[in-house]
């Protein structure tokens, strides 16, 4: 397979295969690793929305490949750009991959910032298979704070109202705590989408520190899994959180 691939290190602990229709994002998260990773321009990186040559030739090609090896891991949309940056909106590049997978049963997870710009394609997401998820990566609780970190995202009650939706639509749902940036932000979004979301994925930050206001990350996971555990919800603490949890950092 040539578009829909097998994530590497830590992204490894997200999915076990993945795909990237876009290979650039206009959502201008500063904390994005993307343009670092794929070395990239960071200005020209957010600038427009870039669809990789022949994706969804490529996509449907792979996915009838998958469906003849007759695989079952979830693929997840995506790791170096989001599928639902506000240019999807006119260019459904990733509804139309959803309905390629739907065809051939490959199941897919979407991760996302772009919030309700992904409810009208719930109904194909659900069809694409029992392993298909809804997720958001959720930073700050103020508005205005996400306006300044994630300008071109959809604001985080849109993104909650994205997973309540697709929670009572059927489909498994669940939350990247990665990067995470303020641990009160946190734990209120737990306190507010527990009910109708299925697990959740905790990390650090692993790009500018400087933007996020937590100084103790083993207190700050601490603090977040008794808040977990306090709702009953399922989580993943994912390596690099993991490290900082120890006393040498191993």
């Amino acid at each position: 397979m040539r578009l829909i691939y097998e994530p590497k290190g830590r992204a490894r602990e997200y999915a076990p295969l993945a795909a990237n229709l876009y290979t650039s994002c206009t959502h201008g998260c500063l904390y994005c690793y993307a343009p670092r990773c794929m070395q990239r321009n960071r200005e020209l990186f957010h600038t427009c929305a870039n669809v990789r040559k022949n994706a969804l030739k490529l996509f449907a090609s792979d996915c009838a490949e998958y469906a003849k090896m007759r695989l079952t891991e979830p693929v997840l949309m995506s790791f170096v750009s989001d599928p639902y940056q506000p240019d999807e909106l006119e260019l459904r590049i990733t509804r139309k991959a959803l309905e390629i997978a739907a065809e051939h049963k490959a199941p897919i997870q979407i991760l996302t910032k772009g919030g309700t710009r992904a409810i009208s394609d719930f109904p194909l997401l659900a069809a694409t298979g029992a392993q298909a998820a809804f997720a958001c990566t959720l930073t700050v609780c103020d508005k205005s704070w996400a306006a300044k970190l994630e300008p071109q995202a959809a604001e985080p009650e849109d993104r909650l109202n994205a997973l309540k939706a697709a929670y009572n639509a059927g489909i498994t749902t669940w939350v990247s705590f990665e990067p995470s940036i303020d641990e009160k932000s946190v734990i209120e979004f737990i306190r507010l989408s527990h009910s109708y979301v299925d697990l959740y994925k905790v990390g650090a930050i692993s790009g500018d520190k400087t933007l996020s206001t937590i100084s103790n990350w083993r207190d700050y996971a601490s603090n977040v899994i008794n808040e977990l555990e306090k709702h009953e919800k399922k989580y993943i603490i994912k390596s690099d959180l993991k490290k900082e949890m120890t006393p040498n950092g191993d």
